[in-house]
C-alpha cells in the first residue's frame, strides 16, 4: 500500500512545487475543508481528492465554476457524513455514485470511485471500488484524469498534466471503446481539442469519431445542446470551422449551423468588438437568416425562451440592416422605442454579418450612442386626452393616439402643445 501511495504523489521539481501551490487554492474554501474533514479517517489514508475540470482549470489558470471531488467512501456513507457536517445533500445521481453537496450557496459534486460494468452509449452500470487507478482508467481523456489532494499533491496515472501542457488531447485507452461507452465524448473531444490542442488531430481518433458519429442519435437533445453551449462559450471557438476535421464533426451533428462562413468577418474586427459577441449572438450568426432555419433549430433543441426571444428579435429586424440610414441616431432611437436596449445592441451587432457592406466603425459608433440612451417614452396618454380635450373613450381615441404617436416618432420623439392641438383639430373634423 505504501508503494502505491508513493506512486500517487509526486513533488520532485520546482515546477511541481509551483503546481502544488496553485492546486492548494482549491482547498481555500471553508466548505471544501469541511468536506475533506468529513471524508477522511485521521488523514492516514488518501481517501478523498479533487478531480477533473477543477484540477485542469487550476493548472491552466482558468476560472473555476464547479468543484468535483472523488472519494473511496460509498455513496450512503458520503451522504451521512456530509449531512452531519451541515450540508444539504441531493442524491439525484447516487445510483452512479454521485451526490451534490450544498452549503452557503456553494455546490460540490462528490463521486465514489467506480468502474463501469456495462455501457449503452449513454449511461453505465457501475460498481464502487477503492482503486484510484481503476477509477481514472474509466474516464474519458488524460487531461480529465488528474487528481489532487487538499494539500496540492497530484495523482496523475496517465500523464494528463504533461498532455495538458503540451496540448495533446488523448483518450484513455482505446478511443473507439471510450466513444462507444458514451457518444457525447465526440463533442467533448471537440471542445477540449478547440480549447487546449496545440497539435493536429490524431488520425486514429478522427477515424473512431467518424465510425461512431451515428451514435450521437442516441444522445438526448439536452446533453447535446448543453455541450454545444460550452463550445460556443470558448474563446475563439469559431476556429473549429477552419479545421476540416473539426468542421466535419460539428456540422454532421448540428447541420443547422450552416452560416459559419460569416466568421471570416468576425476575424477582421478588433478584439474589443469581438468580445461583445456572446454565446447567443454567435448562435445567431450560425443559424439566423430569412428562412426558418433558426426556428427549426430552436424547436429541435428546445432552447430556452430567453434565447429564442433574442433570436426572434434579430430575425424580425434583419431587413432594417440593409437600409441606407440604419445607423443614424434617429433610426436607432426608433428601434429603441420598439425594443429594449439589449435587443437593439443585438440587432446592431448582428447587422455586421447580415449586411456585408456594413463597417465595424459604424457598429462601434452605434453601440457608443446606445450606451447612454434610454427607451423613449411617449408622453401622451388616453387619460390626458380625455381630461384636457374631453375626448371620449373608444376607437376614435385610439386612432388619435396612434396619429400623435406616429408624428412624435417621425419628429425625432418631440411634440409640442401646438402640434397636438393641430392633430386633434383635424381628427375632430374627420
Amino acid at each position: 500500500m505504501f508503494e502505491i501511495i508513493k506512486k500517487i504523489f509526486f513533488l520532485n521539481s520546482m515546477s511541481s512545487l509551483s503546481l502544488a501551490m496553485n492546486l492548494k487554492k482549491l482547498g481555500k474554501f471553508s466548505e471544501v475543508k469541511l468536506i475533506f474533514s468529513a471524508l477522511s479517517e485521521n488523514n492516514s489514508i488518501k481517501s478523498t481528492m479533487f478531480v477533473g475540470g477543477c484540477v485542469r482549470k487550476i493548472i491552466r489558470n482558468e476560472k473555476i465554476d464547479d468543484i468535483d471531488i472523488a472519494t473511496t467512501y460509498k455513496p450512503k456513507d458520503v451522504v451521512e457524513r456530509l449531512t452531519k457536517k451541515g450540508f444539504r445533500v441531493i442524491e439525484t445521481g447516487i445510483s452512479h455514485g454521485t451526490v451534490t453537496a450544498l452549503l452557503n450557496d456553494k455546490k460540490f459534486e462528490i463521486t465514489t470511485l467506480r468502474k463501469d460494468i456495462t455501457t449503452d452509449g449513454r449511461h453505465a452500470d457501475v460498481d464502487f471500488i477503492d482503486d484510484w487507478t481503476q477509477d481514472a482508467s474509466r474516464r474519458d481523456f488524460t487531461i480529465n484524469a488528474i487528481y489532487s489532494n487538499i494539500k496540492g499533491k497530484v495523482f496523475d496515472p496517465f500523464n494528463g498534466v504533461q498532455d495538458l501542457n503540451q496540448g495533446y488531447i488523448k483518450f484513455i485507452g482505446d478511443s473507439n471503446q471510450r466513444i462507444s461507452e458514451d457518444y457525447l465524448r465526440i463533442l467533448r473531444y471537440l471542445r477540449f481539442f478547440s480549447q487546449y490542442s496545440k497539435n493536429e488531430h490524431d488520425p486514429k481518433i478522427i477515424k473512431s469519431i467518424k465510425k461512431n458519429l451515428n451514435g450521437m442519435n442516441k444522445i438526448s437533445k439536452e446533453r447535446k445542446i448543453d455541450e454545444l453551449i460550452k463550445i460556443l462559450s470558448l474563446k475563439d471557438f469559431f476556429n473549429i470551422f477552419y479545421n476540416e476535421d473539426s468542421k466535419f464533426i460539428i456540422l454532421n451533428i448540428f447541420p443547422e449551423l450552416k452560416f459559419f462562413e460569416r466568421f471570416k468577418r468576425l476575424k477582421k474586427i478588433d478584439k474589443s468588438l469581438q468580445d461583445k459577441f456572446d454565446m447567443v449572438l454567435l448562435l445567431a450568426i450560425l443559424t439566423v437568416d430569412e428562412s426558418d432555419n433558426y426556428q427549426y433549430f430552436s424547436y429541435k433543441y428546445n432552447l430556452s425562451n430567453k434565447i429564442k426571444n433574442r433570436l426572434n428579435c434579430i430575425q424580425q429586424t434583419l431587413k432594417y440592416s440593409f437600409e441606407k440610414n440604419f445607423y443614424d441616431e434617429t433610426e436607432l432611437k426608433k428601434l429603441l422605442y420598439y425594443y429594449d436596449n439589449k435587443s437593439v445592441k443585438d440587432i446592431v451587432l448582428f447587422s455586421y454579418f447580415a449586411n456585408e457592406k456594413s463597417k465595424a466603425s459604424l457598429i462601434k459608433k452605434s453601440l457608443y450612442f446606445l450606451e447612454n440612451q434610454k427607451k423613449p417614452v411617449f408622453p401622451i396618454t388616453s387619460n390626458y386626452l380625455v381630461s384636457k380635450y374631453a375626448f371620449k373613450e373608444g376607437p376614435k381615441l385610439g386612432k388619435v393616439i396612434k396619429q400623435l404617436e406616429g408624428f412624435w416618432i417621425k419628429n425625432n420623439f418631440k411634440i409640442n402643445n401646438e402640434e397636438v392641438d393641430k392633430i386633434l383639430e383635424n381628427a375632430k373634423k374627420n
